[in-house]
């Protein structure tokens, strides 16, 4: 079974949450083309000036003289000279824009377009152009925009100067799918190819307006950038292909990242730069949540280092091939894993809410970590292991009321204890208790809300069987989520106790004797009858019910026959009567005196009386003839049943059947077991078909542990 494990990738969906360009809402930009910035490009700040960064925001772009962020539907421009912070405008549905490397914001109104160099101060009258074309990306101060034929223009305006539109020539034949418009002075266009899944993508000179170099793309790609050396797109969410901007061949690279210049792609697994031309990767940050180039040409990183905390960082590579980490915004927060919110039950009510779920709120995304719990009176432990979810700041588990070994979680006191695994070199334990509580389950000895079949060995020993192990055993779920249970190679029964062996027949009747758990009798060899109170998970000291009961070759329990919501008793004599002995719910006297059902029953050479089969009010009863049939007798709800009705043939390959508890349905299940093998029947609910094929268990019912199952 294969089951993915959370990457610890420490950057986080480079190419997509943290190069685009396109702010919020309108067309979305996929990608991050950068290219080399332009001679003019001013020093953003003053060196040693760190400037305050919101730790709930989300960086968008950076230009020579501030940065772009937003915080939930929020934008903000902060400028790095002195920290200056301005909520801008909501724009609605148009949004803004941003241009990569550039201090230029655009917003539309219909077919007016709003060009803002915030250099000039956020204030400052905007650049507006007219426009019957739809926008799809901004260079600079220029509109990259097409027409309705496909044509692709190059817009601009200079403050109190005409329209100029440029028209872009060159291009492959073709519908225009993507511009990817997001390095200063290029940007890429795909066009769909002639052929079959073969696509075009152009690389088009801003400043000439012409095609400089086209190549072949497979029609899947959707996510492109440029720099000034290379150009890098994605034909599959697996693979990436990059090539020099010269047109030649495209290679294969190992990962996708952010294009710098210089020849340098951003790289997973903690923040780090890596030359395309060959040579080693440089890690420069412990942590990195958003990647942009800078009005610079540096990487700009939303990420942090155990020693300077978590801000915007810019990093480069120098000439000796080492990085270079410089801190320009600081978001007061420390890169240290620190547990910022906790929500964990106190009561744990399975019957409820079948899923409980608990989660660590943490100043890291993905913080992987796993729960222990231990039942405090009998050490049984449980283990939970949190979901994959990259994106988020909390991290989950989910109880489904089992182990990992498929055991139900028991009632009463627990201690927990949760466990982060290293992240930067920190982690974080956190301890606590929690109380399970449930109603009874039919046929649940063990107190943990699932149902057990109870085993008796030649030796005496009692056991109970979870029919939870029992229905897993050996069965790959081919489970691909995180927290996935192995595969269960062998059952782990809970022994009741020893002995046992001075019994000739046992049975369980149900909660015969008014308790909260369903009871065990047993029939010496003097022809006593012993009752066994089940109770929190143990079975206390026998009290006599009894004598007489050597007449009986047959006893069977289970199955409530009066209505009164207690188990009765069923067994067979010599002659074939079958006898009904309706319980008390008295541990003194647990049984009525008996009533005759009918005769005829020594046809049978097995019973079975799991409670409610096919869907009626009364406990039912089953039947296997010598011929290995089985046959149903639906009980009406005053300890008679209606005629017998023909199950289906072939159990004879059985030595044992025994109830498996209910199911979802509300109706019964069975276990069946022989030398050649054991199967669980689950029940239907309905008379015609009671029960589905059967679903193998691998296991073999030998005579010697499996003495007697019921």
């Amino acid at each position: 079974m294969t089951r993915p494990w959370s990457s610890r990738l420490r950057l986080g969906a480079v190419a997509v949450a943290v190069a685009s360009t396109a702010v919020a809402g309108g067309l979305a930009l996929p990608g991050a083309a950068v290219a080399a910035p332009g001679a003019e490009v001013a020093a953003e700040a003053a060196d040693g000036v760190v400037v305050p960064f919101r730790a709930d925001a989300r960086l968008v772009s950076s230009g020579p003289t501030g940065f772009l962020s937003t915080v939930g539907d929020t934008h903000y421009w902060t400028r790095y000279a002195d920290g200056v912070e301005t909520p801008l405008p909501r724009k609605g549905a148009g949004a803004y824009r941003a241009s990569a490397q550039s201090d230029v914001l655009v917003w539309n109104e219909g077919m007016r377009y709003f060009v803002h160099d915030l250099a000039r101060g956020v204030d400052a009258e905007p650049v507006v152009i007219d426009s019957a074309y739809e926008l799809r990306g901004v260079n600079g101060s220029t509109l990259v925009m097409r027409d309705g034929a496909d044509g692709v223009h190059l817009v601009s305006r200079a403050p109190g100067g005409d329209v100029v539109d440029r028209a872009v020539g060159g291009l492959p034949a073709g519908a225009v799918r993507h511009v990817y418009s997001t390095a200063p002075g290029a940007f890429a266009v795909q066009t769909a190819g002639t052929e079959f899944l073969k696509d075009r993508l152009s690389v088009v000179d801003v400043a000439t307006g012409a095609v400089t170099a086209t190549y072949d793309v497979h029609s899947h790609t959707d996510t492109a950038q440029v720099s000034a050396e290379y150009v890098a797109w994605r034909p599959g969410p697996d693979s990436t292909m990059v090539a020099d901007r010269s047109g030649g061949a495209p290679v294969r690279w190992s990962s996708w990242g952010l294009l710098l210049p210089g020849g340098w792609m951003t790289v997973g697994d903690g923040f780090g730069l890596s030359p395309l031309g060959g040579g080693e990767t440089v890690y420069a940050l412990d942590s990195a949540r958003q990647v942009v180039v800078g009005g610079d040409g540096t990487a700009l990183v939303h990420g942090g280092t155990l020693a300077d905390g978590v801000g915007l960082f810019r990093v480069s590579v120098g000439a000796d091939g080492k990085p270079d980490v410089r801190k320009v915004a600081d978001t007061g927060e420390r890169l240290d894993l620190t547990v910022k919110s906790e929500t964990v039950p106190t009561v744990v009510d399975f019957d409820r809410e079948p899923r409980q779920e608990m989660s660590w709120g943490f100043n890291h995304r993905d913080v992987s970590l796993t729960v222990e719990l231990t039942h405090t009176a009998t050490g049984r432990k449980t283990t939970l292991r949190s979901w994959w979810a990259p994106d988020e700041f909390e991290a989950h588990v989910a109880w489904d009321g089992l182990s990992e070994k498929y055991f139900g979680a028991p009632n009463g006191a627990h201690t927990w204890k949760m466990t982060t695994e290293s992240v930067f070199g920190t982690s974080v334990t956190r301890s606590g208790a929690l109380t399970v509580v449930r109603g009874t389950r039919q046929r649940d000895f063990t107190d943990n809300g699932v149902a057990d079949v109870l085993v008796r060995d030649a030796a005496g020993k009692l056991s109970s069987y979870e029919v939870s192990q029992l229905q897993a055993l050996g069965r790959d779920y081919d489970c691909w989520e995180e927290g996935c249970r192995p595969v269960l190679g062998a059952t782990t029964p809970t022994t009741l106790g020893t002995g046992w062996n001075t019994y000739t027949l046992m049975a369980s009747p149900g909660n015969a004797a008014g308790g909260a758990a369903d009871d065990i009798v047993g029939r010496d060899r003097d022809g006593v009858l012993w009752l066994h109170r089940s109770e929190q998970g143990k079975l206390v000291p026998r009290t006599k019910v009894g004598g007489g009961w050597q007449v009986y070759n047959k006893i069977v329990g289970g199955s409530d026959l009066d209505g009164d919501g207690r188990g009765d008793l069923l067994a067979t004599d010599t002659s074939g009567v079958l006898w009904l002995y309706t319980s008390t719910g008295s541990a003194t006297r647990p049984f009525d005196a008996r009533k005759r059902i009918g005769g005829g029953w020594q046809q049978y050479n097995l019973l079975v009386a799991p409670g409610n089969v096919a869907g009626a009010t009364g406990g039912d009863l089953l039947a296997r003839d010598r011929d290995g049939v089985l046959w149903m007798y639906l009980g009406k709800g005053d300890g008679t049943f209606t005629a017998r009705r023909k199950v289906g043939g072939g159990w004879q390959k059985y030595t044992h059947v025994a109830p498996a508890g209910l199911n979802s349905r509300g109706v019964a299940d069975l276990f069946a077991t022989g030398p050649a093998g054991s199967a669980i029947h689950y029940g239907l609910g309905n008379t015609s078909t009671p029960f589905a094929a059967a679903s193998k268990v691998p296991v073999n019912g030998d005579s010697t542990t499996y003495k007697s199952v019921f």
